[in-house]
C-alpha cells in the first residue's frame, strides 16, 4: 500500500506539471523518463548498497571540507564575530547572517574562477554535464548545474556555469533557478543529520534531487530553443593573465553576488514584516486578532 501511495503521488505530480507546462507539445519524454529512471537507479543505490552510499556521503564532505577553508579568511576578517563564544553570548542570535552565509559566496567564487582559469572547470563540465547530457537530453552546463546542487547551495551553483549562463536559453535559465530550490548544500545535508534525521535517507533526497529539478523544469519549462555546450568568444570575458588575478576577478564577482543576495533579502523581508503589519491592522479592525500573511503562507502551503 505504501508503494502504491508512493507511485500515486508520482503521478499526481507530474500530471500537475504537465498542466502548468508553457508548452506541453515541446516536452521530452526522453527526459522525463530518463529522470525518472536516474532517481531510481540513484536511490536503489543509496539505500540498498552501502559501498554506494558511503562513496557519495564521501563526495559530498569533501566539497564541504574544501568550502569550509573559506572561513579562515573569514575569521581573519571578523575575529571573534563569526567564533563560537558569540552563540555563549547571544544564543541563537549569535549566528550573523551577513557574516556566515554571505563571505563564503566570496570565496567560492575566487575558487571557482581559479579552476576556469586553469582549464579544470571545463574538463569537469564536459565530463559530468556530458554524461547527464546523454542521459537526459539536456545540456551540458544545465545539467552541471543541477549536479553541482548536490554539494554547494542555490547561490553557489551557478558560479560553476558562470560563463554558460550569458547564452543560456530562458529554459536552461530555468532550470539552473529550479535545481536550486530542489535541493540543500552538503553542508546543510550533514546539519540535518546532526539534528537526528536518518543519514541514508538524507543523501538520497540530495542526490535524487538533481535529476528531479530538471526532469520538473523541463516540464514546466521544457527546451524549444537551439542551446549552446561549446563556449564561444563572445561568452569568454577577457582572460586574466595569472591564477593571482583570476581569484582577484572571482572574488569581486562573488563579492557583488553577496552583496546582492544580502539586499534581496533585506529588502523582501523587510517588505514582508510591512506586509504583516498591514494585514494585521485590517484584521484588528474587522474583529480578528493576529492574523499575518506568514498563517496563509502556511495555509495554502499545504494544498
Amino acid at each position: 500500500m505504501s508503494a502504491l501511495n508512493s507511485i500515486l503521488g508520482i503521478v499526481v505530480l507530474l500530471l500537475i506539471a504537465f498542466v502548468l507546462s508553457n508548452n506541453r507539445k515541446a516536452i521530452s519524454f526522453r527526459t522525463v523518463i530518463g529522470a525518472l529512471v536516474l532517481q531510481v537507479g540513484i536511490g536503489a543505490i543509496i539505500l540498498y548498497w552501502e559501498t554506494g552510499r558511503k562513496g557519495l556521503l564521501a563526495a559530498a564532505e569533501g566539497v564541504s571540507k574544501v568550502i569550509s577553508y573559506g572561513n579562515d579568511g573569514i575569521s581573519f576578517l571578523f575575529g571573534g564575530l563569526v567564533s563560537d563564544k558569540m552563540f555563549e553570548v547571544f544564543g541563537g542570535g549569535g549566528f550573523v547572517f551577513a557574516l556566515k552565509v554571505l563571505p563564503p559566496i566570496i570565496f567560492f567564487s575566487a575558487l571557482i574562477s581559479v579552476l576556469y582559469y586553469l582549464g579544470i572547470m571545463q574538463i569537469v563540465i564536459r565530463i559530468l554535464g556530458g554524461a547527464l547530457q546523454k542521459v537526459l537530453g539536456t545540456s551540458k552546463s544545465e545539467s552541471m548545474s543541477a549536479a553541482a546542487n548536490i554539494f554547494v547551495g542555490q547561490t553557489e551553483a551557478p558560479l560553476l556555469v558562470k560563463p554558460y549562463i550569458k547564452s543560456m536559453t530562458n529554459s536552461e535559465l530555468f532550470a539552473v533557478m529550479c535545481g536550486g530550490l530542489a535541493s540543500v548544500a552538503g553542508a546543510v545535508m550533514i546539519g540535518y543529520a546532526g539534528m537526528g534525521v536518518p543519514l541514508p535517507y538524507l543523501i538520497a533526497a540530495s542526490f535524487m534531487a538533481a535529476p528531479g529539478g530538471l526532469l520538473f523544469a523541463k516540464i514546466l519549462h521544457p527546451q524549444s530553443e537551439q542551446f549552446k555546450d561549446e563556449l564561444s568568444d563572445d561568452d569568454i570575458e577577457e582572460k586574466p593573465s595569472n591564477v593571482i588575478e583570476a581569484a582577484a576577478v572571482g572574488a569581486f564577482s562573488g563579492m557583488q553576488l553577496a552583496m546582492n543576495v544580502g539586499a534581496m533579502l533585506l529588502a523582501f523581508i523587510a517588505l514582508i514584516a510591512m506586509l504583516n503589519g498591514f494585514i494585521g491592522g485590517v484584521s484588528s479592525f474587522i474583529g480578528y486578532e493576529n492574523v499575518r500573511y506568514n498563517h496563509y503562507s502556511v495555509m495554502y502551503s499545504n494544498l
